[in-house]
């Protein structure tokens, strides 16, 4: 019996702990980014034609500490594209998603999941662009239970679903792009977890082989 614990430790449990140290992330923060990626359009009084689709993504950590249904800090990266011709992302700033519930926010609007963040970008007829937020909005309430952190609602249970994103001159002076949201889709696990998954799968079938060979072996 103790040769028999010597080599499951040796054949299972160290290939395991090996497979472990390099697909599980040092910090532990990792595991709490959630990503969406989404399509949709721009404003019809900028695209009235519906020629340039607008894809994007953005991610947070949905373990954020706040207070009241502000999260500051809980947006970690975005991206924004239009049709291939122009693209916004990430910029380390004002990044924060905020819960409302049963708050009048006009229209209706009694509850909304929102998103901003601080943008970067190529200059755009002489304006670069600085923010960017988009909006998930309900009307008539009960969208939400509380103002905990939480994943953004499916499209369906919605009102609307906008995104806009800002831009300044040299001087200043704003503008604005924005659209609408026509879908929203949860990135997959990162291949690591796959492969993690995977690993102990294959683990698991290594030391049952072994042990039956130690079976054959001692019979």
């Amino acid at each position: 019996m103790p040769m028999m614990k010597r080599l499951f430790f040796r054949r299972v449990l160290l290939p395991a702990i090996a497979l472990c140290s390099l697909v599980v992330p040092v910090n532990g923060a990792h595991a709490a980014l959630v990503t969406y990626s989404f399509t949709g359009n721009l404003n019809p009084t900028l695209d009235p034609l519906g020629l340039v689709p607008v894809s994007g993504s953005f991610q947070f950590d949905n373990t954020t500490s706040g207070s009241g249904g502000a999260y500051n800090g809980a947006v970690t990266g975005f991206t924004l594209n239009f049709g291939g011709l122009y693209s916004s992302s990430f910029k380390s700033g004002a990044n924060a998603v905020t819960i409302s519930q049963n708050m009048p926010l006009g229209n209706g609007i009694v509850d909304r999941w929102a998103l901003v963040s601080a943008a970067s970008g190529p200059n755009l007829h002489g304006y670069t662009p600085f923010s960017f937020d988009l909006r998930f909005d309900h009307k008539g309430g009960g969208l939400f239970g509380d103002t905990s952190l939480q994943d953004p609602p499916s499209l369906s249970s919605l009102t609307t679903g906008k995104w806009r994103l800002f831009f300044e001159d040299s001087e200043g002076n704003p503008a604005v792009y924005l659209g609408s949201i026509a879908s929203l889709t949860a990135v997959p696990l990162p291949a690591a977890v796959l492969l993690f998954g995977a690993g102990l799968i294959s683990l698991v079938g290594l030391g049952a082989g072994g042990l039956r060979n130690l079976r054959r072996t001692q019979a």
